[in-house]
């Protein structure tokens, strides 16, 4: 279940998991606002959108390391601030569903949701890597 799962899986399946999931959502109900499709309030995605370059620092080190911990501070509510602070920066709560989405951008783009659905947090990643240099 959910905190088995946040056990075993590393936080770039977890991340990329959840950011296929707000592509799948923009892709079967359009039109609703940017925020609405991470559950973030206007006011949450700006400050999010503002932290971005830190909160992908933060984020790299620990993309292949398990553990509830991760889960629960990229991808919870609830958690303290002490929980989601990183190097003096609070992380905003939930980040990991802007993270997940800016980390399958490139591969759906190139290959489209379907194959990425599909595809391994591995190979959405080459994918991705690829599609960036190439632009």
């Amino acid at each position: 279940g959910y905190w088995e799962t946040g056990r075993r899986a590393t936080l770039r399946e977890l991340l990329v998991n959840e950011g296929l999931a707000v592509h799948t959502a923009r892709a079967a109900a359009p039109g609703h606002a940017a925020w609405e499709y991470f559950g973030y309030g206007r006011r949450q995605y700006a400050r999010i959108r503002e932290l971005e370059s830190v909160m992908v620092r933060t984020v790299n080190p620990e993309l292949d390391e398990a553990g509830l911990g991760l889960r629960l501070r990229y991808l919870s509510g609830g958690m303290s601030d002490e929980a989601r602070a990183v190097d003096r920066v609070v992380l905003p709560e939930r980040s990991g569903y802007f993270i997940g989405a800016r980390m399958v951008e490139g591969a759906v783009a190139a290959r489209g949701l379907p194959w990425a659905i599909r595809a391994t947090a591995a190979e959405i990643a080459e994918v991705g890597h690829a599609a960036a240099a190439s632009a």
